[in-house]
């Protein structure tokens, strides 16, 4: 879907290995756990989270490149 491309996308965006790896990990098992829902209550509920996930990601995100840390020896282009 949509919206799971997009916070896949913020995801990784986190410039800390372990942020990054944590956040992909949690929003694919999220993804994969509600592939198979039918109900379009629970539909809708669960496209109003991924939205809000995709804004606090995204915050959090600007967060951690305001405030950098070392970078980490399993990031990429670690210089």
């Amino acid at each position: 879907s949509k919206l799971y491309k997009q916070l896949i996308t913020e995801c990784a965006k986190f410039s800390d290995y372990n942020f990054r790896s944590h956040a992909l990990r949690r929003v694919k098992h999220a993804y994969e756990t509600h592939l198979s829902e039918t109900d379009e209550t629970k539909i809708a509920n669960i496209s109003k989270k991924m939205k809000e996930d995709i804004e606090s990601t995204s915050r959090q995100v600007t967060i951690g490149h305001l405030f950098a840390a070392e970078r980490h020896i399993l990031d990429k282009n670690n210089t």
